[in-house]
Formats: structure tokens, C-alpha cells, sequence
């Protein structure tokens, strides 16, 4: 790499439309590279046409630097800075642009689902082998690679969201998607964990950027964070008031003037506690969201729930249609409800016509996803 940033430079400080000798080259590259280094690489970017001749003729000894070779080193600088996990974050935008626009069709959308997914899987395997077996003087580097966690399973869940209903025969590769992120979100996790325990235990506090302190003094309790100083040793505090400065402080911070205190309010009425009541009452509403949903899903992952919308009054169509959207919109409740744009008439059913209506079980915790991977086959992605 360094050479072949030397070799840009020199293209981009003393290159003409005649472009540059082989030896005005090497002359470009004494500081960074010997002659013998240079003789191997100097045959490699030929090959790899990051150099091209003039005149495309064997004999012609002056070359000419590809623009588009320009464009790569850029692009594997901003990767060294800022990872892998960033050019995912912008397949995802790009993906979800083209899906909206309808310019992507299944081939291509099955192509670029299975990237992400593949690409996902090599950096969250790359993330846990070096989090359980590397020193954590290499962690450290890595910390800004990994901050758009959050923002990476927004986008990937809104992707599958917009498969599942543009394409509904992919949606088996959007739960392989789901899955790989959720694995990813899972490493970050443990490789902040292991940042998060050996800071503790150095007591170093640059080993955490700060927008995860800031995160820590918001969200924390007082005692957690008191615990940080439990076994810190401070050195007394000095007198530097003069007994007549604590005079001529109180003169102008005297106490306020006495006032009344205002009457305690009443009691309140004997008889249950409202919130506790209301609590109890929202517990038991959402048990009964989630066993509704268990009945209907059968024990799957995924059920059709057309045909029996279809089998019922238009009352009790309407009644069921409209609770397992309400149980779909509570977030403790892990079910996701799909009504498809489509409509299936029935002149002769009691309900004569309605959309395709889905409902699906979403994933909760990654042990779950671990143990769905390690049953998978090998080939079960190409199959």
C-alpha cells in the first residue's frame, strides 16, 4: 500500500499526458521501498492495470496511473479507519433505496440479500475470534468499528420488512438476514463486555470512548456509579478561607426567613393501590395477547391466518383481525403481523372478500439464533 500511494503521488505531482518511465517511478518510490521490493510490486500493479501503458504496446516504457485504481486506495483507507461494517451499513441504504423505487428485481435483491447476510456472518466471526483469544491491547483499535450497531439492525429489520412485502417468496432469506444480525449484535455486545471488565480492573478510563460514559452517567444508578471511587484513596481536603472571608460569607448568604409549610395532603382512600391494580391489569391483557397469538401460530414459526378470517362472520373477522394487530403492536409480545396489499374475493363466504393476512414469530435472544445455525446444514444457504 505504501508504494502504491508513493506511485499516486508521483503520478499526481509530475505526471503529463506522456505519463511516467519505470525509473522516474522507482525514483518516486526510494523513500518508502528498495529496488528489489519495488521489481515485485512494479510487475503486480501492471498485471492488476492499476498502471497501464501508454500506447498498450510491450515495447512502450511509459505508463499512465488508472483513475479507478485512485478510487480504490481511497476506499481502502476510509475501510481501515472505520471497518467493514460501515460499506454493510451502505449496502443495506442502497438496497432499501431500490427496493422503494422498484428498480431491483428478485435475482439482483436475492444477490445483494445474501451479501449482506455472508458479509454479516465473516465480520461477526472475525469480531468473537479476536474478542475470546486476542490481548486487549488489539481490542482497542477496533472500537470505533463497531458503533453502529443500533443503527445496523434498524436498517436490516426495515429491509425485511420491505422483502417480505414486495417479495414474499424471500422471505426466508430475510430470516437468515435477521438472524446473522442478531448474531452480530450479540458480539458487539461481548466485545464491550471484555472492554468493560478490563477497564475496571486497570481503572483506566480512556479505554472506553466517551459517548459510552455519557451513555453510563444517564442511564446509571447513583450507587453503580459511585462503586467506580469505592477503592479510590483521596487526599484530605485543605482550609484555604481565612476566618474572615467565612465572615464576610455569611453576611451575604444569610438563611431565607422562616415560612409556613403547607398543610400535609389527606391520606388516601383505604383499598387498592390504582397503579399496582392497573399493572396486574396490563400483566394479565398481555398474557392473554401472547397465548392468543401461541393458538394461532400453532407452535410455528410463521402461520396463515386468511383462511381463517375467511371461516368467520364479518363481526368475528373484524374482532380477530383487529386483536391480533393490537397483541402484533405491543413490543413484549414477540409476534409480527403482515397484511398483504393483495384481496381474495369469495362472492359465496360468509366474509366476501379480504387481504392475505400473515403472522410470523420474531426472534428474541441470540441463543435462540445459535442453536437455528448450528442445525442448519452446510448448503442450506445455496439450497
Amino acid at each position: 500500500m505504501r508504494i502504491a500511494e508513493a506511485i499516486h503521488d508521483a503520478f499526481g505531482d509530475l505526471s503529463s499526458e506522456r505519463g511516467l518511465t519505470r525509473s522516474e517511478l522507482e525514483a518516486a518510490c526510494s523513500a518508502v521501498a528498495g529496488p528489489e521490493a519495488f521489481e515485485q510490486r512494479f510487475g503486480v500493479f501492471v498485471a492488476m492495470r492499476l498502471l497501464e501503458r501508454v500506447r498498450e504496446k510491450a515495447h512502450d516504457g511509459r505508463y499512465v496511473f488508472n483513475p479507478t485504481s485512485g478510487a480504490a486506495l481511497l476506499v481502502f483507507e476510509r475501510l481501515a479507519e472505520a471497518g467493514g461494517v460501515e460499506e454493510i451499513m451502505s449496502l443495506l441504504d442502497r438496497t432499501q433505496r431500490d427496493v422503494a423505487d422498484g428498480v431491483l428485481d428478485e435475482k439482483e435483491l436475492v444477490r445483494r440479500l445474501r451479501r449482506v447476510r455472508r458479509d454479516l456472518r465473516i465480520t461477526t466471526d472475525y469480531l468473537l475470534r479476536r474478542v475470546r483469544s486476542r490481548p486487549i491491547e488489539e481490542l482497542l483499535g477496533q472500537r470505533h468499528h463497531h458503533r453502529a450497531k443500533a443503527a445496523l439492525m434498524v436498517n436490516a429489520r426495515r429491509l425485511v420488512e420491505m422483502v417480505s412485502r414486495g417479495f414474499p417468496r424471500l422471505r426466508s432469506d430475510g430470516t437468515h438476514l435477521i438472524r446473522e444480525a442478531l448474531r452480530y449484535s450479540a458480539a458487539v455486545d461481548e466485545f464491550y463486555d471484555r472492554l468493560l471488565a478490563q477497564a475496571s480492573t486497570r481503572r483506566d478510563f480512556s479505554m472506553l470512548p466517551a459517548e459510552q460514559y455519557r451513555t453510563a452517567a444517564l442511564t446509571s444508578s447513583v450507587a453503580a456509579l459511585a462503586g467506580v471511587f469505592s477503592e479510590v484513596v483521596f487526599d484530605p481536603p485543605a482550609m484555604q478561607v481565612s476566618p474572615a472571608g467565612i465572615l464576610e460569607a455569611a453576611e451575604k448568604h444569610h438563611p431565607p426567613a422562616p415560612r409556613r409549610r403547607a398543610a400535609p395532603p389527606p391520606e388516601p382512600a383505604p383499598g387498592p393501590d390504582p397503579v399496582e391494580t392497573a399493572r396486574a391489569r396490563a400483566a394479565a391483557l398481555r398474557e392473554q395477547r401472547l397465548a392468543a397469538m401461541e393458538l394461532l401460530i400453532g407452535g410455528r414459526d410463521e402461520a396463515d391466518l386468511t383462511r381463517a378470517l375467511r371461516g368467520r362472520s364479518w363481526r368475528a373477522a373484524v374482532t380477530m383481525l383487529a386483536r391480533v394487530l393490537r397483541a402484533s403492536a405491543d413490543p413484549s409480545v414477540p409476534f409480527m403481523v403482515e397484511v398483504s396489499g393483495g384481496l381474495a374475493i369469495d362472492p359465496a363466504g360468509p366474509v366476501t372478500y379480504t387481504s392475505p393476512v400473515s403472522l410470523f414469530r420474531v426472534p428474541q435472544d441470540t441463543s435462540a439464533v445459535d442453536e437455528v445455525s448450528q442445525t442448519l446444514p452446510e448448503d442450506a444457504d445455496e439450497r
